[in-house]
């Protein structure tokens, strides 16, 4: 899968800034043609015991067709009536529902939510 690049993203919000582009018009312009899954922050299902409970995020994905306006449409992923994967239902969001967004790459979503205590340790092998 194809990734979008830092130097991508600066260079078209450089382009873009100023043009009165829309936050999906500049999303479908930078992952158009792109599978992406979208998180809109609804969970798909909570799991709970007596001492813990544990919420699973649901993301639509789908190829990023193009925008209008606030609008991101994408070819979304669907299971069909035989229980199959397929692409091609046609899903308009508006963009002020999308709470994250990510190529489908192997790295997905839920694998980026991460624990507070998390956050010091990204610090000590990451910082530059």
């Amino acid at each position: 899968m194809i990734n979008v690049t830092e130097f991508e993203v600066q260079e078209l919000s450089q382009k873009l800034q100023n043009s009165g582009k829309t936050f999906a018009e500049f999303l479908a312009e930078l992952f158009k043609d792109k599978f992406v899954e979208i998180y809109l922050g609804d969970a798909y299902e909570q799991i709970s015991t007596e001492q813990i409970s544990m919420e699973y995020p649901s993301v639509f994905c789908g190829k990023v067709v193009g925008a209008y306006r606030e609008c991101l449409i994408i070819s979304a992923a669907y299971i069909d009536t035989q229980k199959k994967l397929k692409t091609g239902k046609l899903m308009f969001m508006s963009e002020r529902a999308i709470r994250a967004l990510s190529v489908c790459d192997g790295v997905n979503l839920e694998d980026m939510f991460l624990r507070s205590r998390e956050a010091s340790e990204i610090a000590r092998n990451f910082e530059r």
